[in-house]
């Protein structure tokens, strides 16, 4: 049992700092950039810097992507860090004390 929860629980976590990199890169990329549109008379009526829809899907997309990196990488260093830490388990035969 404590094995499928191990699974669940890593599953959670593993969802959840995909989840934050990915709004972290849209929230990044909706603060200075806004699609041109009807809302904003095609960029007129914009107070931040507008762009075609493709410009902005293409925005999205590298930031998403140098974020998500940004995260594995972090991510993968920590595991080192306290995989390295965490002592080995002595290897004891089953008939030995």
């Amino acid at each position: 049992m404590s094995k499928y929860i191990n699974f669940i629980a890593g599953e959670a976590l593993n969802l959840s700092v995909g989840y934050l990199a990915g709004l972290s890169a849209s929230t990044l990329v909706s603060k200075f950039f806004v699609k041109k549109g009807w809302v904003n008379l095609w960029g007129l009526a914009a107070k931040r810097e507008a762009v075609r829809k493709d410009d902005y899907e293409w925005l999205m997309f590298i930031a998403s992507y140098f974020i998500g990196l940004l995260v594995m990488v972090s991510v993968n260093y920590l595991m080192q860090k306290i995989r390295k830490r965490t002592p080995p388990a002595p290897n004891i035969p089953a008939g030995q004390p």
